[in-house]
């Protein structure tokens, strides 16, 4: 295996995310009950099992980096809520709306408060060092040169910032949410050169989502 990773670097960066949207292609409010935790475990187990390879995630990140992730994954949800009524959905523009799946609904309320745990867990910890490593560790890299760990972070180009922009938000339903948070998420790579401010803004966004939607039971952003 360490052979194949010498040989394929990104794979220890796309493994994981692949896995997540593998799984995710099966997901619905049918079965979320039971593949959404085997989903969140499933891709925790490959990121710890892959962890020597994430040098980008030992680099020091200084107070300032840090405060600024937070500020801006702050500012990210903020837009990602407050624009959600403007726009149609990529579920609403391909007609396959679907209604969000409820877990109030799940009964008994220890299997409730379970796959909760598992949700704010998969959404705060485990899915922002994932889709990081992905998107702006190798990815935004790896479109500069196919040699990405030889780009150093923050490392700029067009080329690079806006594919990852328009993948990003392809990959959300919530699209133009999407694009928007990628480009605040790319500007504060550039500004900090830190994929850990990156992860830490992306799990303060998804953590205060987590926390908007069991407060007002908003379930449509999960």
């Amino acid at each position: 295996m360490s052979t194949i990773i010498k040989a394929k670097p990104w794979i220890p960066y796309a493994a994981p995310f692949a896995l997540y949207m593998f799984l995710l292609a099966f997901e619905s409010p049918h079965n979320v009950l039971f593949l959404y935790p085997v989903k969140v475990i499933a891709v925790a187990v490959l990121l710890f099992l892959l962890r020597k390879h994430y040098d980008e995630l030992r680099l020091p990140c200084s107070a300032n980096s840090l405060g600024l992730a937070i500020l801006t994954g702050l500012v990210v949800i903020v837009i990602w809520i407050a624009i959600d009524s403007s726009y149609e959905h990529l579920d609403q523009l391909m007609n396959k709306s679907i209604a969000p799946f409820d877990p109030t609904t799940i009964q008994p309320p220890s299997w409730r408060w379970t796959f909760i745990a598992f949700r704010v867990a998969g959404a705060s910890l485990i899915v922002p060092v994932m889709e990081e490593l992905f998107w702006r560790a190798f990815l935004i890299r790896w479109l500069v040169n196919e040699d990405f760990k030889a780009v150093r972070l923050g490392a700029f180009s067009l080329t690079s910032f806006s594919v990852t922009v328009l993948l990003f938000g392809s990959a959300h339903n919530q699209w133009l949410a999407g694009l928007i948070c990628c480009v605040l998420y790319n500007i504060l790579y550039y500004r900090t050169r830190s994929i850990v401010a990156c992860v830490v803004a992306h799990a303060v966004s998804n953590a205060a989502l987590a926390g908007w939607v069991l407060a007002r039971g908003d379930w449509k952003f999960w």
